[in-house]
């Protein structure tokens, strides 16, 4: 069992740890496939899934904060 504050403080913990971590790591294997020697097609497809990762990163985010707010409006304190 885990109360409400500690609760709300993992998820504000998590929520940040996702808004960096994806979008640091996205953005430096993009600059590590401009020298990687492979070819335009296989580059262009690890562009692709990328994007898609970020993308699905963001909309985790966007759970993780309804999550959130479900939680901070609640009147339960043990979860």
């Amino acid at each position: 069992m885990i109360d409400k504050k500690e609760l709300v403080s993992r998820i504000r913990e998590d929520i940040k740890t996702e808004e960096m971590a994806v979008v640091l790591y996205t953005k430096h294997l993009k600059g590590t496939l401009g020298v990687s020697g492979l070819d335009k097609a296989t580059k262009d497809r690890m562009v692709f899934l990328l994007d898609k990762l970020t993308e699905e990163s963001r909309q985790h985010e966007l759970h993780m904060r309804e999550l959130l707010e479900k939680i901070l409006n609640s009147d339960r304190d043990v979860y």
